[in-house]
């Protein structure tokens, strides 16, 4: 019944640290660097017997259709180890929990789009070719379909990684996500993308 005064100050400090901490590192960091990657993704929900209606979605193969987007900022902290921040887009199926007039729970999948940011922590290995990474972290996601609102909690990423150089500051990233949401019935998603690194 009354408005809460902490959270909106939890939130501005949260905001301040957030900046101090993007500002700072760089002044001790060895490089930054800027990606962006493009691919495609594949939504999993096991272990549910709820059933679903709609559209028959249900857990589709790997697709370049349901694709992928991912910028991100990262910097070196340590020899061998990079803080990133990313933010990316998801276009796939999308589950939505409905209750039928007997008060069944119903799963409704459909087509919409799962937006999501995090902090990683990446710890890169030298190859011959350049170098591979292992990445995990958490972060926040935001699952939305037109005509069904949205919902956000939060998730944790990981994966790994592959750097190719094509000079001192350019290089061809590759990169396999898995997303553990923790939205109604817990999907989980994995992306497989490419695109290009750029560092300074």
């Amino acid at each position: 019944m009354y408005p809460s005064r902490i959270v909106p100050a939890m939130r501005r400090t949260a905001f301040l640290l957030a900046i101090t901490l993007v500002s700072a590192v760089p002044l001790c960091a060895q490089t930054t660097e800027f990606g962006v990657l493009f691919g495609g993704s594949k939504r999993v929900i096991s272990g549910h017997t709820t059933p679903a209606v709609g559209t028959s979605i249900q857990n589709p193969s790997f697709s370049f259709s349901n694709s992928a987007v991912d910028l991100y900022y990262g910097v070196q902290i340590d020899p061998g180890t990079v803080f990133k921040l990313q933010a990316g887009r998801i276009d796939g199926p999308v589950a939505f929990k409905e209750t039928a007039a007997d008060g069944t729970s119903l799963r409704r999948d459909v087509d919409g789009q799962v937006q999501h940011i995090e902090g990683m922590i990446e710890y890169r290995f030298s190859e011959p070719y350049g170098s591979t990474g292992l990445f995990a972290g958490v972060g926040l996601y935001r699952h939305s379909a037109r005509g069904f609102g949205s919902m956000t909690d939060y998730g944790f990423p990981i994966g790994v990684t592959a750097d190719f150089p094509m000079t001192r500051r350019y290089g061809f990233i590759a990169a396999a996500t898995y997303h553990f949401t923790n939205a109604d019935f817990r999907p989980r998603y994995l992306t497989v993308s490419g695109g290009l690194r750029l560092a300074f």
